[in-house]
């Protein structure tokens, strides 16, 4: 059997829990030595001193008018055995420490750094392995930078190739509605506290879905529809709570269906596991890879001169950047190494699993948290 040099060799994690910020939090000596017994309990032996002794720190940021914490700790791992352990046993600590109180608030986003975590799959499983374990859900990894990632969870919309041809159920077209509704909700947050909104998609005969607008609670309230058409002329529909639950992936909170329907900005792309953000000039690159028809040409190379004249006539890629070499330099080696594209000698084709990458909503530990309340 051969073994894996890269994975036989020790790792160093770097893992750091952000809380939440609070007015009211006290940095006080009782929560500095309270922390400090708590981490002792938790300590791994290591042979090393400072931030990779073991033993977790505690570090406080002032955000606004509150103090924000941050629970920072290094773990060394001689043997790949080891590593699910020792990274479960930081997640453990961290729940607990804000459990107790010894932080701001709860955990606001992950912080995992070691080296080439993007490129190690392996890794990332027993993560996401250990995190299940110790907080009870799942998760996903935003690639920050090559060597970091941020713990948090996925919205899946659509497929990236229905994205770019807008033909799936996230369209444009109903932007206006929801942006009106939302404004609305916003406006009398008290009006509909026992109430929650949703749209329900679904496909129609021509290239733009039907949209229906929809919300559950106790019970149906005809004051509710009535206001909200009076403001919006939007009449939405009740669910049945039983109903929703039943068919609960086919409808889609407000704020979902408007970041996936957007035609600007960027686009947070789920590749297995792993989440990346494409800015727009990337995905204007990427339509270069698309026919007339932006039917993607999944098997084709492309030349460094092909690619060339097509960016010059892309209706996709802004003015000021068609006739620029160096920007599609720049965006090729940086698609190349995220994993979007592949190149051979020059010449450039889409990833062979672009056909699987997903269109998605990356959100915070916290912010998901709050979203889902």
């Amino acid at each position: 059997m051969i073994m894996d040099k890269r994975n036989a060799m020790p790792v160093i994690f770097d893992i750091t829990a952000h809380c939440e910020p609070s007015a009211h939090f006290k940095f006080t000596r009782r929560i500095r030595n309270d922390f400090d017994v708590l981490a002792g309990e938790y300590a791994q032996s290591t042979w090393m001193l400072g931030s990779y002794g073991g033993k977790a720190r505690l570090q406080t940021d002032v955000q606004g008018i509150g103090v924000a914490t941050r629970m920072e700790v290094g773990r060394l791992s001689l043997r790949q055995g080891r590593r699910k352990g020792l990274v479960q046993n930081a997640f453990e600590f961290f729940r607990e420490a804000c459990a107790k109180g010894l932080g701001s608030g709860p955990v606001e986003r992950i912080l995992m750094g070691f080296p080439n975590a993007s490129d190690r799959p392996q890794e990332r499983e027993l993560i996401r392995q250990a995190y299940v374990e110790a907080f009870k859900e799942e998760c996903a990894f935003l690639s920050r930078e090559q060597n970091l990632l941020e713990l948090g969870h996925c919205t899946v919309f659509q497929s990236v190739v229905q994205y770019l041809r807008e033909d799936g159920l996230y369209h444009s077209a109903h932007r206006d509605n929801i942006e009106q509704v939302q404004r609305h909700l916003h406006q009398e947050v008290g009006r509909y506290e026992n109430h929650k909104f949703y749209v329900r998609p679904e496909k129609a005969d021509g290239p733009v879905p039907k949209l229906d607008f929809c919300y559950t609670g106790d019970r149906a309230d005809r004051g509710v529809e009535a206001y909200i058409e009076g403001y919006t002329e939007v009449c939405p529909e009740f669910v049945d709570p039983v109903d929703f639950r039943r068919d609960r992936s086919r409808y889609v909170r407000l704020k979902d269906y408007e970041r996936a329907s957007r035609r600007f900005g960027g686009l947070w792309v789920l590749q297995g596991d792993l989440v990346r953000f494409l800015s727009p000039p990337q995905i204007g690159i990427l339509y270069l890879f698309f026919n007339e028809d932006l039917q993607p040409a999944l098997d084709a190379y492309f030349s460094w001169e092909q690619l060339r004249a097509l960016q010059e006539g892309s209706q996709h890629i802004d003015p000021s950047l068609r006739y620029s070499p160096t920007f599609l330099e720049v965006v090729l080696e940086g698609m190349t190494r995220g994993g979007f594209l592949v190149e051979r000698d020059g010449a450039y084709r889409l990833s062979p699993n672009f056909a699987g990458f997903q269109h998605v909503s990356f959100y915070e530990l916290g912010e998901y948290g709050r979203v889902n309340q």
